[in-house]
């Protein structure tokens, strides 16, 4: 159920989706999910009326949403008025979006999910597992051919404003040398996760309340987290904010310029979906 939640996620929330695949995110919704599950006849009509009303919702409530942000995140770039507050208060907006979401689809997943049979669920399991299998190995992979972290926020950093100066660079590098190891801690509540709701799928036909329990577990699935995971998450986030945000008065106005074409480029794209 949480590989069906990060799809919809990433689907829906991704600046780099084309007006091309939003549109028709209703086929890839329906073409990825039946990856995971195949559908029965009596359930499918379920399943392609709860993505549509999904798309729906999206469009009509959550893209004026992201608009707002990127309007306001553009102004104070371009005016060089973002203070690090504001800066910090985008990464708990985003965080909205995704629990908005989360709180929009829980009920709708937790209802069709009760109704899968054993095959399905071991159908659903197994491609999960197979795909964690499989980003572990990319993740190891992308650790031996860079393994400096400082490497790989560059580049993620530069997609958004060009060719890094030196001096940003260090200021990458001295921030990335802080940052927590949270690999293992991920995976471990990837476990969990996958753990509880297997409990709740297979028990579903025999409790009253797996419904109501699996709606629960996809809202608050932070719950399980660790604490030590959740206390690296947050300082590192913190640090991530520092970093960009010792970033920000660096900035060439060559870096500027690419930084508000790209929010443009969102913005365009959430003008051609509305």
């Amino acid at each position: 159920m949480r590989k069906i939640f990060v799809l919809v996620t990433l689907l829906l929330l991704s600046a780099c989706s084309s007006s091309l695949v939003y549109n028709n995110a209703d086929t890839l919704l329906g073409w990825w999910i039946g990856k995971y599950i195949d559908f029965t006849d009596a359930q499918q009509p379920l399943v392609d009326q709860t993505i549509d009303e999904w798309l729906a919702w999206h469009r009509q409530n959550e893209l004026p949403q992201y608009r707002t942000q990127l309007l306001r995140l553009r102004n104070a770039i371009s005016t060089s008025d973002l203070t690090q507050d504001e800066l910090a208060s985008h990464f708990d907006i985003a965080q909205g979006h995704t629990a908005r979401i989360r709180q929009r689809i829980a009920p709708d997943i937790a209802k069709i999910g009760v109704t899968l049979n054993l095959d399905q669920l071991s159908q659903l399991f197994a491609t999960i597992n197979h795909e964690r299998s499989e980003r572990a190995e990319e993740f190891a992979e992308r650790q031996r051919k860079q393994p400096k972290r400082s490497e790989r926020l560059t580049e993620n950093i530069s997609e958004y404003l060009g060719r890094m100066t030196p001096a940003q660079k260090t200021i990458v590098e001295d921030y990335a040398q802080q940052l927590n190891a949270t690999y293992e801690l991920w995976r471990e509540y990837g476990d969990t996760s996958n753990h509880t709701a297997r409990q709740i799928l297979l028990t579903a036909a025999f409790d009253n309340q797996a419904q109501t329990k699996l709606a629960h577990f996809i809202v608050e699935q932070e719950s399980l987290q660790t604490a030590a995971l959740q206390s690296a998450a947050e300082q590192n986030k913190a640090l991530y904010i520092n970093m960009l945000w010792a970033i920000f008065p660096t900035l060439t106005d060559a870096q500027r310029d690419h930084l508000i074409d790209k929010i443009d480029e969102y913005l365009d794209l959430i003008e051609s979906l509305s």
